[in-house]
């Protein structure tokens, strides 16, 4: 296949390669940023939508430092969903494209090595991990660079404007900015130019996260075994590491069962589908509910312990199914009920248009 590369000078010369790209064609590469997988979403979500904006083609690559890395070292977030376009970032070789920031030209060259190291999160909460400084400039080092769009030719400790453009083939994504930041900057002749967050988010959801056939086939084993013909009442309940961030964490979740019992009581026959991750709060749902209650059979931690997601698992695909599958499997409720700190929580108000009152979450 023959690649159109453009160099600094603009003169276009051809190269014998494997990669495949349209002449003046650029690109946003997104990657992981070591966060639990709804964190991940809204980062790519909020890079997808930077991408529209200064007219990039995407490309989502979660590598070794994905908390959802496979032992085979390919791309963690397609082992879930389909690619967000026609690209991967085996396209992208160092040496034929120019990056920003600048290091992760030469660490292009290898795209399956780790790139980044980050600290151990297990002395952190995720809050802190993410606002932790670098050290020095140096990929091998750096904790997170705090460039979210474009780099200042190699120094990736100064901060950039999120919309900044600049003239390199391919932009790295590896930093988490909040969607609030590149709002004001959508086009007013773009389609989601006056949406507000949430509905933000949803349409990026339907525009580009498809899950893959097998993930859905999982979704959907358990709908139909568990909860198909049934009307539901899903709720997610947030323990573990989450306290860390929100300080009455505790006594918010004192608050589920008075809200739960409300909309059990105006609906007979309602069963209710918990989302949690503590051992605690499943055993006394079980107590309270009984039969009525559904959950899925995955790892949970105790009430005040490590996050789930910051766990090693066997297999790190399971543990991305696992919050998929309970993710997808609450939007299919009639209602739910969830933390409004939690991007979990968060994104299941996304994925689906909720009708008035049957979605409320809790602060």
């Amino acid at each position: 296949m023959i690649l159109l590369h453009e160099t600094d000078g603009g003169n276009r010369m051809a190269m014998n390669t494997g990669v495949k790209r349209i002449a003046g064609t650029k690109f946003i590469l997104i990657r992981e940023i070591r966060a639990g997988l709804w964190h991940e979403l809204h980062h790519i979500l909020t890079q997808l939508l930077v991408a529209e904006i200064l007219q990039r083609v995407p490309v989502v690559y979660w590598g070794k430092g994905s908390l959802y890395a496979p032992s085979d070292g390919s791309n963690a977030f397609e082992q879930f969903f389909l690619p967000v376009s026609g690209f991967n970032v085996q396209d992208l070789p160092g040496g034929y494209f120019t990056y920003d920031p600048g290091h992760w030209d030469k660490a292009a060259a290898a795209p399956l090595s780790p790139l980044i190291t980050l600290y151990p999160l297990s002395r952190l909460s995720p809050t802190e991990a993410m606002l932790m400084p670098a050290e020095d400039d140096s990929p091998a080092e750096a904790a997170v660079t705090i460039t979210p769009v474009c780099g200042t030719g190699g120094n990736s400790k100064r901060q950039r404007h999120p919309l900044a453009e600049c003239n390199v083939d391919v932009i790295v994504c590896d930093t988490y900015i909040d969607i609030e930041n590149v709002v004001p900057y959508i086009p007013e002749d773009h389609p989601l130019c006056g949406l507000k967050r949430r509905d933000l988010f949803a349409c990026l959801i339907r525009k580009y996260i498809r899950l893959k056939d097998e993930v859905r086939d999982f979704i959907d084993d358990f709908y139909n075994e568990h909860m198909r013909g049934a009307a539901f009442l899903a709720a997610h309940i947030r323990s573990s590491d989450k306290i860390f961030e929100v300080q009455h964490l505790h006594e918010l979740n004192g608050r589920y069962a008075a809200e739960i019992d409300k909309i059990l009581d105006a609906n007979p026959g309602m069963r209710l589908f918990l989302m949690t991750d503590c051992v605690e709060i499943l055993e006394e749902y079980r107590q309270k509910y009984g039969e009525i209650l559904v959950h899925t059979e995955c790892r949970r931690t105790c009430r005040d312990g490590m996050g789930v997601h910051f766990q090693e698992y066997p297999d790190n695909r399971l543990k991305g199914l696992e919050i998929i599958r309970d993710s997808w499997l609450a939007a299919r409720c009639d209602y739910f009920i969830g933390n409004g700190y939690s991007k979990v929580s968060s994104g299941i108000s996304e994925l689906k248009d909720w009708e008035d009152g049957r979605i409320r979450l809790l602060y």
